[in-house]
């Protein structure tokens, strides 16, 4: 895995894109020293998408399987919403 600047990066944004798709290599952006991005395959992407996917997943079978009652899916974005709405007026 290769780290590069942003500023530099955008001068090479081809040649980055190349390495990651033709050689499966996995280039860090920084800024500031300070990883913020990353250019990665297309299959990690999609991989890293999948298993967030099924983490996701089990925590909702784990959630759902929990004894006590259910909240309503509406009345959970009611809650949120008027949190929203409370937190933007004060």
């Amino acid at each position: 895995m290769s780290e590069i600047g942003v500023t530099e990066a955008r001068d090479q944004l081809g040649q980055l894109v190349n390495r990651a798709e033709y050689n499966e290599e996995r280039i860090v952006l920084t800024r500031n020293g300070r990883a913020v991005a990353a250019i990665v395959p297309v299959d990690v992407l999609r991989d890293l998408e999948a298993a967030e996917d099924a983490a996701d997943l089990e925590a909702a079978r784990r959630a759902a399987a929990e004894p006590g009652p259910n909240v309503p899916h509406a009345e959970v974005w009611g809650d949120l919403l008027a949190d929203e709405v409370q937190h933007r007026s004060a």
